[in-house]
């Protein structure tokens, strides 16, 4: 894969992203658009971006949160089979992207990726409600 950065500034998105989350600022809100897309159309650089955005998120709660509830979900949900991979072998060493994964909640039984995804819920203490947030 070609380095995603640099190609589009991913980093200054990310920032524009979290930073509309936390204040609501109508001029970044063009930022929350742009996430919306790259995910619907580009899942590749939709996974580079969510890992970004986990990363950047910190230990705040609220904010993986707000990751996990939006672009995580979506791109699961809508490009799941062609990612999972990659998030399996993340979560293994992410703690950010473990706690975001428990954040999902829009992918049904019937979905093709439910049984991977609940997997991970297992292996990371979420399904039996032991894990603890960061």
């Amino acid at each position: 894969m070609k380095n995603v950065r640099s190609s589009m500034n991913l980093d200054a998105l990310a920032d524009t992203y979290l930073r509309h989350q936390k204040e609501k600022r109508p001029e970044d809100s063009w930022a929350f658009d742009r996430v919306l897309e790259i995910v619907r159309d580009k899942p590749d650089v939709a996974l580079e971006l969510t890992l970004l955005l986990l990363k950047k998120a910190g230990d705040d709660g609220a904010v993986l949160a707000y990751v996990a509830a939006g672009p995580l979900e979506d791109l699961l949900n809508l490009h799941g089979l062609q990612v999972i991979e990659r998030f399996e072998q993340e979560s293994k060493t992410d703690l950010r992207l473990q706690l975001a994964l428990s954040g999902v909640w829009g992918i049904n039984s019937g979905h093709p990726l439910f049984e991977r995804w609940y997997a991970l819920m297992w292996k990371y203490g979420f399904a039996e409600g032991k894990r603890q947030p960061l």
